[in-house]
């Protein structure tokens, strides 16, 4: 089974931890070995901050054996990564 999740317009410090208890909160309700879409295609505005939120979505749904995978990364979202040398974990 496969659940989503929409990342909103704009990512930043004023937010992130808004952003990361919604999206712990998707997969604290889901069952093991499902799978997670998260959606970027909304987002637009952004610092490290996102990065940050993806990276620790990333850890927790690992925890709870849930696979995510990303949907429609921002060119610029995986620029900043590529910089902060996590692309290989944050958007696989």
């Amino acid at each position: 089974m496969t659940s989503q999740f929409q990342l909103p317009v704009e990512i930043s410090h004023n937010n992130m931890e808004a952003v990361l208890a919604e999206g712990i909160a998707v997969i604290d309700a889901m069952q093991a070995e499902n799978n997670l879409t998260i959606d970027c295609q909304a987002l637009t505005v952004f610092d490290s901050s996102a990065l940050s939120a993806l990276l620790s979505l990333r850890r927790h749904a690992q925890i709870k054996n849930i696979h995510i995978e990303l949907r429609s990364i921002p060119e610029k979202l995986a620029s900043l990564a590529q910089v902060y040398g996590v692309a290989d974990v944050v958007l696989v």
